[in-house]
């Protein structure tokens, strides 16, 4: 698999890589030994990085990691988040946070759940209002400095939001969510990021799920699983969302791509050279092993072109930041 240099440092990563979010069971459940079986699939198809977060779960999508890790630790680059606090009792709670005191507990817990001494980046999960952004950065140099992390990285800031961590030190890296329907950080976010080194790491490429085709007008979802209630799902323009990846899909197909609509899509995200690698969630090892195919043909500039006039016939169906993604912040 084709891998990629991440902004100005020295790693190296595959064009697709491993989400774990569906692991901590925020997706209508999951099972460990499957999350395991998914990991190791993924690893033996090419993919050398995996993407957690310490609220995926509660930890329990690190402990997960931490569990192929094991076997595995010379084949995977590790990424993990925080920023989003949580409660249990007494009642389920949570919120985000992103002090130096809060990152330097949180770090601390995510490497005891990995089990390891290290992990090679680590991302601010989200922006916080109340928190200068002089001293969430900070906190990441100084995690760097005594060799907790290896690269510096955030998720979900806008372009202020970035140009505000320039001013404090560089990053390395940026997670936004991006797909064929969302598309808001063309507008800055990616060009901020090509003039700064900094490598773009894309969650959501498949739209959650929307841009696989195998959802249609009827598909509804678990009272556990965050798309029963979002608006991305649910919304007057959902059908017409669901008329485009079968659009997409009929490209696909004309281009001989048997990774179908699922595959233009990736296609479509890597085209940018700002990106770095797209973040694909994978609940078994056959999805894995079938995701991992998803990235082997560049997008074609005929491809593009069909895109872009399947989309301007539907001009309702994008939704920028902040509209119909998950409800919660420990969502991707």
């Amino acid at each position: 698999m084709e891998r990629r240099k991440l902004g100005s440092t020295d790693i190296e990563l595959s064009v697709i890589g491993i989400g774990t979010w569906v692991f901590g069971g925020r997706w209508g459940g999951a099972e460990d030994a499957q999350s395991e079986q998914a990991l190791h699939a993924a690893i033996d198809a090419g993919i050398n990085w995996v993407d957690t977060a310490d609220i995926y779960g509660q930890g329990r999508a690190e402990r997960v990691v931490a569990k192929v890790l094991k076997e595995r630790s010379d084949d995977v680059i590790v990424s993990t988040k925080g920023g989003v606090a949580w409660e249990l009792e007494p009642e389920f709670k949570i919120w985000r946070a992103a002090s130096r005191d809060y990152l330097r507990m949180a770090i601390d817990r995510s490497l005891l759940a990995l089990e390891q001494d290290s992990v090679d980046i680590y991302h601010v999960h989200w922006p916080v209002a109340s928190v200068p952004i002089e001293e969430t950065i900070d906190a990441l140099v100084e995690l760097r400095d005594e060799g907790k992390i290896r690269a510096i990285a955030v998720s979900n800031y806008h372009l202020d939001d970035l140009e505000q961590t320039a001013q404090v030190a560089p990053i390395d890296a940026y997670q936004p969510g991006y797909h064929l329907m969302r598309r808001d950080i063309e507008a800055g976010e990616l060009s901020w990021c090509a003039d700064h080194q900094v490598g773009v790491l894309a969650y959501g490429p498949l739209a959650h799920g929307l841009l696989t085709g195998k959802m249609g007008e009827q598909t509804t979802f678990p009272p556990n699983d965050w798309r029963a209630t979002s608006e991305f799902f649910v919304d007057e323009a959902y059908p017409q969302r669901v008329a485009v990846a079968r659009e997409l899909d009929a490209i696909a197909e004309q281009s001989g791509r048997a990774g179908g609509v699922a595959e233009l899509s990736i296609a479509w995200v890597l085209r940018r050279p700002e990106v770095t690698s797209a973040i694909i969630g994978m609940r078994d090892g056959a999805q894995a092993t079938e995701n991992a195919r998803l990235a082997q043909t560049p997008l074609t500039s005929d491809e593009e072109d069909a895109i872009e006039a399947v989309l301007a016939k539907y001009p309702d169906v994008s939704r920028p930041y902040g509209h119909g993604e998950p409800p919660d912040p420990g969502a991707e």
